[in-house]
């Protein structure tokens, strides 16, 4: 297995020792803690790897046994769920479609013979539904967090065929859940909303950096949003086009712009600011660990994307109290209540969105309301508490429904 497999952990230990589990307290009582696999494509940047590594670190780890796996990949999160003492596995799948990934993911389910192996995006739903339907024994749950334009119709009879062997199905929105329901031909009840959560207290503090650490000017208000460079569906090409509006207007104060985060189109997006003439007023800061610090440094959090499962850059922006300028689409929509907690724009429309962020700048009283309503709205309805609880009572009704012979096999264990 070790030639195969890469396990990592805090000690190293060897990949043959996946499996080896010592019983905890609970379980000398005859309470069994359940093994829980987090399965996912990589660990790298991005929304639904930190929903991962939450769930990971905070899980009550006197009933949870955590493992976390990707598909391919280490990554940013790996490193830090490593240092923090949760065993990662990564399966080292070289391209989309690796059929040694398969094979290794049955190897390290039929070893490890988790309870539940929950399953976050495409590829890491189809390969737990597969390997589930092989071993027969662990609880299999789907996580879909986008609304994946892109998916034709053989990717959905693939899922509609897997999905049989699927325990519960789990979406970051109601914008997604409805999106996938439709798709997946499946009743409500198999499907569970369960928002994305944030750490409130990661957010409180004033932020150590100053605007020239980033090569921001200190006389210019700072538009900023924070993303995956991924065009068309992040609209930041209708950002800059938006900027480029708004400088042309004579009464219009002057703004300029922060974009955190990498992705295939940065160099794209750099061309088309310098062909604006907007080179000098627009910042790429690349991929940042550090956005609680960044995120003060803003005066409005500018979220332009053409389609979005949920957006949880708006809601750390939110609990940042940044006012709030959005798309009004997917997910969206159930974060930003618009002439509230921020305003909502029609996607794709530069005059539409240049507007609202001249509307926000020059009207500062607006503004500080935005960021203070924004704020409390997302601390009660967007904790990372609250996502936690809930898929702790998801797991534990899927472990009940299951059964007396769920309960024997995890005492014999």
């Amino acid at each position: 297995m070790a030639s195969t497999l890469s396990l990592i952990t805090a000690n190293e230990p060897p990949a043959a020792g996946v499996g080896d589990r010592r019983r905890s307290p609970d379980e000398a009582q005859g309470r069994a803690r359940l093994r829980l696999l987090l399965l996912t494509v990589g660990l790298g940047i991005g929304g639904t790897e930190e929903q991962i590594k939450e769930l990971a670190l905070r899980l009550d780890r006197r009933r949870y046994d955590v493992t976390v796996c990707a598909l391919k990949g280490r990554g940013v999160i790996a490193n830090e769920l490593i240092a923090q003492g949760v065993p990662v596995v990564l399966l080292e799948g070289k391209a989309k479609g690796d059929a040694r990934v398969l094979f290794r993911l049955y190897r390290l389910i039929q070893t490890l013979r988790p309870d539940i192996v929950h399953a976050f995006l495409g590829q890491a739903n189809l390969g737990a539904a597969l390997v589930g339907r092989l071993l027969a024994e662990p609880i299999v749950v789907w996580s879909y967090r986008d609304l994946d334009v892109w998916r034709k119709g053989l990717h959905w009879m693939l899922d509609r065929w897997a999905v049989r062997r699927v325990a519960a199905v789990t979406c970051c929105s109601d914008s997604v859940r409805r999106y996938v329901s439709q798709h997946m031909r499946l009743p409500p009840e198999r499907i569970t909303t369960i928002h994305n959560g944030v750490d409130r207290a990661r957010f409180r503090a004033p932020s150590p950096m100053g605007r020239a650490q980033l090569g921001l000017r200190d006389h210019l208000p700072v538009v900023g949003t924070v993303c995956r460079l991924d065009e068309p569906k992040k609209g930041l090409a209708v950002l800059l086009r938006a900027m480029r509006l708004s400088a042309d207007r004579g009464d219009a104060p002057a703004w300029q712009l922060l974009i955190v985060g990498e992705g295939p189109a940065r160099e794209g997006l750099e061309r088309l600011s310098a062909s604006l003439g907007l080179a000098e007023r627009v910042v790429f800061a690349g991929p940042r660990r550090d956005v609680a610090a960044v995120l003060p440094l803003m005066d409005l959090f500018v979220c332009p994307s053409l389609y979005e499962g949920f957006g949880i850059a708006i809601v750390e922006a939110m609990m940042a109290g940044l006012p709030v300028v959005a798309s009004s689409v997917g997910g969206i929509m159930e974060i930003v209540r618009s002439g509230d907690t921020g305003l909502l724009v029609p996607p794709g429309d530069p005059a539409a969105l240049a507007e609202a962020i001249q509307e926000v700048l020059g009207h500062p009283d607006k503004a500080a309301w935005f960021g203070r309503q924004g704020r409390q709205s997302a601390e009660a309805a967007f904790s990372v508490e609250t996502m936690v609880e809930r898929h702790g009572a998801l797991y534990e009704s899927l472990v009940e429904a299951a059964g007396p012979c769920r309960v024997m096999q995890q005492e014999k264990r």
